[in-house]
């Protein structure tokens, strides 16, 4: 261990000891691998040394693969250069990804406000481009070994990523920094240990701690490969932090965090909260845009909500819905319709007795009446 002053850290540099604020609150763990930008948020809270291990020093240049006591001694990182030289899983993640665009249900979820075509060849073009990089083959590879759910769930977050940035017109060229961003937001999770995961019992505060961690170890992957950009990586370091300051790793509030990151924030939120998890089942559609709509100035920009929940549909059209007066309906149109409230048609009345000639009704013309649920088939 060696105390260093902070004008003297460099990036890569790890914390033997926790960093704490003047009032004993904890503001970087053990462990933390240092960054520009953690360095810079120790000054500004005007910290004058810290605690650094005397081993690793420059993690950010690891590539030995071999594992290591991490400073806090509580757990290890996996052999990543196995699973980075597993051919098949790479070869597998590759082709998961060239079929997502055509086959995700996610589509049948998102109201493009652009031509649907156009956005899935660019979309398409920009996955397999990531693809044909070995480097970044070799980490798509690595998360699908880890965890077949995260992989899943890091394709749907590029998605739904990708979706708002076509929405907020832009070019191509950010459009792959974006996706590449949110695509390996939660890399990070692989250098846990193994089916670390897939717990499926609420976490102690050490297991919560290392978790966490996630976010330090993504940056730190992914700023060591020269083809990701430097907007890409912040947003596996910054993608925990929330719009008051409540996330992580460093705390920052409203517009101190990056475009992407919250964009990518408020993506992995969706998508996780409408997935299954080890632990959990998944929400329903209208749960989750509860949760997105309460999440405002509060977790996440206002606007980015706005601008996000503006293309998701809730119950997409062919949906069997139960309505609040008892009634069953199917979704008959959503376009330009508030998204609780789109046209359906009933086909079974409250009474159980289905419908002769079944009947449209505007959901946002009937104030009184709202969707519950997915009606039985």
């Amino acid at each position: 261990m060696r105390i260093v002053g902070i004008a003297e850290l460099q990036s890569g540099d790890v914390l033997e000891k926790s960093v704490l604020n003047h009032s004993g609150m904890i503001m970087l763990e053990a462990g933390t691998v240092l960054t520009d930008q953690y360095i810079a948020r120790l000054k500004s809270l005007k910290i004058k040394h810290v605690h650094l291990t005397s081993v690793a020093s420059h993690a950010m240049g690891e590539t030995s693969g071999k594992k290591r006591s991490l400073p806090t001694d509580s757990w290890l990182r996996p052999d990543i250069d196995a699973m980075k030289n597993d051919e098949k899983s790479r070869r597998d993640a590759i082709g998961l990804v060239g079929d997502f665009v055509g086959r995700s249900m996610m589509f049948e979820q998102i109201a493009l406000p652009f031509p649907e075509a156009n956005f899935r060849q660019v979309f398409r073009d920009i996955l397999l481009e990531i693809t044909l990089q070995p480097a970044l083959a070799e980490e798509l590879g690595v998360l699908m070994l880890a965890d077949r759910q995260l992989f899943e769930h890091a394709l749907n977050v590029t998605l739904c990523t990708s979706i708002l940035g076509n929405a907020r017109s832009f070019d191509k060229s950010k459009l792959y920094e974006l996706a590449l961003g949110a695509l390996f937001s939660d890399i990070g999770m692989t250098r846990l240990p193994i089916d670390f995961t897939k717990v499926n019992r609420e976490l102690t505060a050490q297991e919560l701690a290392i978790l966490r961690q996630h976010t330090n170890e993504g940056y730190r992957v992914l700023k060591g490969l020269k083809e990701v950009p430097m907007a890409s990586a912040q947003c596996a370091l910054l993608h925990h932090e929330r719009y008051r300051g409540s996330g992580y790793p460093l705390g920052m509030t409203n517009e101190s965090i990056p475009e992407f990151a919250q964009m990518v924030a408020i993506a992995d939120v969706y998508s996780a909260l409408g997935s299954p998890r080890h632990h959990r089942n998944a929400y329903e559609p209208a749960e989750a845009i509860e949760y997105l709509f309460a999440s405002g100035n509060y977790d996440f920009d206002w606007e980015l909500i706005k601008s996000f929940l503006s293309h998701v549909v809730i119950y997409p059209i062919s949906t069997r819905v139960l309505l609040s007066n008892g009634q069953s309906a199917t979704v008959m149109e959503t376009a330009g319709r508030p998204i609780q409230r789109p046209l359906v048609q009933v086909y079974r009345e409250a009474g159980g007795k289905d419908v002769i000639i079944p009947y449209t009704m505007e959901l946002q013309q009937h104030a009184n009446v709202v969707i519950v649920g997915k009606a039985d088939k």
